[in-house]
C-alpha cells in the first residue's frame, strides 16, 4: 500500500484524520505567529490569541489526507466563531464534502472545524484542492 491515497480512494464523507489533530495555543506559539505575521499584541488582549492562529494547523490537517505531491491549494474560506485563549487546547478535523473533475484535474473539497477542549466551535471553513498525480 502506498503512503499516499489515490484520488479514486477518496470518498465524500471521509473524515481525516480519524482522530482529530490536537494542539496547544502556547504563549510561544502566539509569539511566533505574531512575529511571522508582523503583528503585535493589542492592549487588553494579553490573554487571547489571534483567531487566525487556528489556520496555521491547516497544513498538518491537509497532510493527514495523505494526498500525493504536486497538489494545488486552490481556494479556502475560514470563519471565526469565538476568541481563542492562550493556553487553550484545540482539536481540528476535516470531512470530504465534494469531489469532481474539471479541465481534466481532480478536485477534492473538504470542510474543517477547529474546536476547543469543551467542544465549542472556534473556527470552520472549506478547502478546495487539486489532487496530486496518482503514482
Amino acid at each position: 500500500m502506498s503512503e499516499y491515497r489515490r484520488y479514486d480512494e477518496v470518498s465524500v464523507g471521509d473524515v481525516f484524520p480519524a482522530e482529530p489533530l490536537s494542539f496547544s495555543v502556547t504563549p510561544e506559539a502566539v509569539d511566533t505567529f505574531l512575529s511571522a505575521t508582523g503583528n503585535s499584541v493589542h492592549p487588553g488582549s494579553a490573554q487571547r490569541a489571534p483567531s487566525m492562529i487556528a489556520s496555521v494547523y491547516l497544513v498538518d490537517l491537509l497532510a493527514a489526507r495523505r494526498s500525493p505531491p504536486g497538489g494545488i491549494h486552490a481556494k479556502q474560506t475560514i470563519r471565526f466563531h469565538r476568541a481563542i485563549g492562550i493556553g487553550e487546547r484545540l482539536e481540528i478535523q476535516a470531512k470530504v464534502v465534494e469531489k469532481y473533475v474539471r479541465k481534466e484535474r481532480p478536485y477534492v473539497v473538504s470542510d474543517f472545524e477547529a474546536r476547543g477542549a469543551d467542544g465549542s466551535l472556534v473556527s470552520s471553513g472549506r478547502i478546495t484542492s487539486i489532487w496530486g498525480r496518482d503514482q
